[in-house]
């Protein structure tokens, strides 16, 4: 069984042969996006709603053009069948579009493409095992979520201001960091939601906090499970903080010097969300 392939210009190829451009506006500004989607069972979850919020993505940025959906889905159907997973595998796929070419040093944008450019768009297929590992967190001193900014609602190539808060937390003996705004309102992980349990409550940051707009916390807001809130960075210890993305769902057992004392399987949502 392969561990990985990609898709790009109508061929597949491993993703280690997968060649860009130096002059890609994705490598040289980090002007994409992406999407990240499971696959279990050998099939993509959530994926309409991944295209949606792909499709969005692309109009808040001004990708003018007309999206072609059904191409998109016959490629991931296509790949995850190359993949060869087994029924209790999961993997990922990773859907990424550039602005393309930029054939001068200016960062000014063409408006003038109308349709999807296939050479702009690459994907690519993984297997991967579940993270449901505790992690241990810091909030982010270095680096705030600008909530006012159109990138805050969108997943794009540029993880520099992440990096940042990562690399931060790590020299403090962290796994991972937490950001607030610039109200200092609580807002998202570096790669990833937030849910609260207080009291009998499960809360997540409201989307005006700049946070991104989860696939999995959509779904249980949907779902009635929990609630959007105004959240400060005021912890208490019998809090229950949850890490959550697509491909992920791990409990958040310190942050700070504060430990958490409340027990708590992650999977709980997640079987929830993906059975």
């Amino acid at each position: 069984m392969i561990k990985d392939i990609g898709w790009k210009n109508g061929e597949w190829r491993q993703l280690d042969d997968i060649q860009l451009s130096v002059k890609d506006r994705g490598l040289r500004f980090g002007d994409g996006l992406f999407e990240t989607i499971l696959i279990k069972n050998k099939k993509p979850i959530f994926l309409d709603e991944h295209i949606q919020r792909f499709k969005n993505s692309l109009k808040i940025l001004k990708f003018n053009f007309l999206f072609e959906k059904l191409l998109l889905k016959q490629i991931i159907i296509e790949g995850i069948d190359k993949l060869n997973l087994k029924n209790n595998d999961h993997g990922a796929i990773r859907i990424n579009y550039s602005r393309g070419i930029n054939n001068n040093r200016s960062i000014k944008v063409n408006l003038l493409n109308s349709s999807l450019n296939t050479n702009n768009l690459w994907i690519e297929f993984y297997k991967i095992k579940l993270d449901f590992n505790p992690l241990k967190v810091y909030i982010s001193e270095d680096e705030k979520r600008n909530e006012y900014s159109l990138i805050s609602k969108c997943k794009i190539f540029n993880y520099m201001q992440s990096i940042q808060a990562l690399i931060e937390a790590n020299k403090k003996n962290f796994d991972d960091a937490l950001f607030l705004n610039t109200q200092d309102e609580l807002c998202c992980g570096t790669t990833f939601n937030i849910l609260l349990k207080r009291d009998t409550k499960w809360l997540t940051p409201r989307k005006e906090s700049g946070c991104m707009p989860g696939i999995m916390v959509n779904k249980l807001l949907d779902l009635g499970l929990i609630e959007e809130a105004y959240l400060v960075p005021h912890f208490k210890k019998d809090d229950i903080l949850v890490a959550i993305n697509s491909l992920s769902c791990r409990q958040i057992i310190k942050v700070n010097n504060l430990e958490l004392k409340s027990e708590f399987s992650p999977k709980y949502f997640w079987d929830i969300l993906c059975s």
